[in-house]
C-alpha cells in the first residue's frame, strides 16, 4: 500500500511540472508573437533603441610640431672684431635693452679720441680764421687787398667744413662702438647660442636666435573639410610627448591650403609656462563648439565586409544590416551621415551575433537617452 501511494504521488509531481511548463511555453509564444509578427520563432533577444538627432561636441583633433611664435636671428653689424664678453646661454630669459655679446672695442675707442682731437684742431682753426677775417672787415679800405679779404672768407668757409666732416667722422666712430654691444630688441627667451668668447665676427654672422617675449605654439595640420570650423580664440588642449595635457587657445588658421595634401595649418598658442620645446611632436584637441547630428550609440555599431553599419528592426520582427558613413564620436554617441532616420530603432545590444534577416525577440532599451535630444 505505501508502495501505491509513492507511485501516486510522482505521477501527480509529473503531471503537475508538465502543466508548468505547457502555461510557460504559452506565455513565451504570446510574447513573441506581439514583437514578431511574421510568427518565425526568434533567434535571439535583443535590446533596441530610435535613432535620436543629438547635440554632439564638435573636437577637431590634429597633429603638429612645437614651434616659435616669432623667431629672431641676432646677428653682428660689425665686421672683423673679435668677441670679448658673452653675456647671456641657450635658455636664459633676456629683457629689451639687455646686452647679449660685447666686440672688441679699443681701436674704435683710439679711433674716437683721435678725432675728438682733430675736431678741437679744426675748432680752433676756425675761430683763427674768423677773427682774422673780422680784422680785416675792420680796416681802412684800401690797406688790404680784396683779393687777401676774399682768401680769409674762404678760409673760414674751409675752415668750418673741415670741422663739420671731422664731426661727421666721430659721429662714424660712436655708431661704430654702439655696435660693439649687441643687444637684445624685445623681451625674449635665448633659443639657440652660436657664439663663443675669442671668435672674430663678420657682418651678418647670426650669433643668437631669439624666440620674441618667449611665446611658443603648435602648428598642426587640419583637413580642409575641417577648415571652416576653426575661429581664432577657440579653446584647445595639447597633448605632448608624455601624455601631459596642457590648455591652449587657437591664434589663427593660415590662408593657405595645400594643395597637394588638402591640409592647413592651424596655429595653436601654448601657455606661457609650457615645458614643451620647439621641434617637439605633440597632438591637439579643438573644441569647435556642438552641432546637431543623426547618432546612434556607440555599442550599436557592427562592422560587416569591411563596412560600419547597425542593425535596423523591421515591421516583421526581422533586422536588417544598414551600412553607415560615420561623423564625429564622442565616448558613447557617434554621428551617422547617411543611412538612418531619427525614428528608426536599432539593436544596441546583441548586435554583433545577428545576421541580415533575422528574427528577434526586441525589447526597449531602458538606459535615458542623452539629455541633449533634439526633441
Amino acid at each position: 500500500m505505501t508502495r501505491f501511494y509513492q507511485v501516486a504521488l510522482l505521477l501527480s509531481i509529473l503531471l503537475m511540472a508538465a502543466i508548468l511548463m505547457a502555461t510557460v511555453s504559452a506565455q513565451a509564444q504570446s510574447a513573441d508573437a506581439a514583437t514578431n509578427p511574421s510568427g518565425v520563432q526568434a533567434a535571439l533577444s535583443v535590446l533596441v533603441a530610435p535613432v535620436a538627432q543629438s547635440s554632439i561636441e564638435n573636437k577637431l583633433t590634429a597633429t603638429g610640431s612645437v614651434v616659435a611664435w616669432r623667431e629672431m636671428p641676432i646677428g653682428s653689424e660689425a665686421s672683423g672684431l673679435a668677441v670679448t664678453a658673452v653675456d647671456v646661454d641657450e635658455g636664459d630669459r633676456v629683457q629689451k635693452g639687455d646686452r647679449l655679446v660685447k666686440l672688441d672695442d679699443r681701436l674704435l675707442q683710439a679711433q674716437i679720441a683721435q678725432q675728438k682731437a682733430a675736431i678741437e684742431k679744426a675748432e680752433a682753426t676756425l675761430a683763427n680764421a674768423k677773427t682774422d677775417l673780422q680784422r680785416a672787415d675792420k680796416m681802412t679800405k684800401g690797406i688790404l687787398s680784396e683779393q687777401t679779404i676774399d682768401e680769409r672768407a674762404t678760409l673760414v668757409k674751409t675752415s668750418a667744413a673741415d670741422l663739420a666732416e671731422a664731426k661727421a667722422l666721430l659721429a662714424q666712430y660712436e655708431a661704430e662702438l654702439a655696435r660693439t654691444e649687441i643687444l637684445a630688441p624685445t623681451d625674449a627667451i635665448v633659443a639657440e647660442r652660436s657664439v663663443t668668447l675669442g671668435q672674430v665676427v663678420e657682418s651678418g654672422t647670426e650669433l643668437f636666435r631669439l624666440i620674441r617675449d618667449g611665446r611658443l605654439e603648435l602648428d598642426a595640420e587640419i583637413p580642409e573639410a575641417d577648415f571652416a570650423s576653426i575661429r581664432p580664440g577657440q579653446s584647445a588642449t595639447v597633448i605632448g610627448p608624455s601624455g601631459a595635457r596642457y590648455p591652449a587657445t587657437v591664434r589663427q588658421a593660415a590662408e593657405i591650403v595645400d594643395e597637394t595634401t588638402r591640409l592647413g595649418v592651424v596655429h595653436v598658442a601654448l601657455p606661457e609656462d609650457t615645458p614643451l620645446k620647439i621641434g617637439m611632436f605633440a597632438r591637439v584637441e579643438i573644441d569647435a563648439g556642438n552641432e546637431i547630428a543623426t547618432t546612434v550609440p556607440q555599442k550599436a555599431l557592427v562592422w560587416r565586409g569591411g563596412k560600419a553599419g547597425a542593425f535596423v528592426l523591421q515591421d516583421d520582427g526581422t533586422v536588417a544590416f544598414a551600412a553607415l558613413s560615420l561623423g564625429r564620436q564622442t565616448s558613447d554617441q557617434v554621428a551617422v551621415e547617411d543611412g538612418l532616420s531619427p525614428g528608426q530603432r536599432i539593436v544596441v545590444s546583441g548586435a554583433g551575433l545577428l545576421n541580415e534577416g533575422d528574427p528577434v525577440r526586441a525589447e526597449t532599451a531602458s538606459a535615458a537617452l542623452p539629455s541633449e535630444i533634439v526633441r
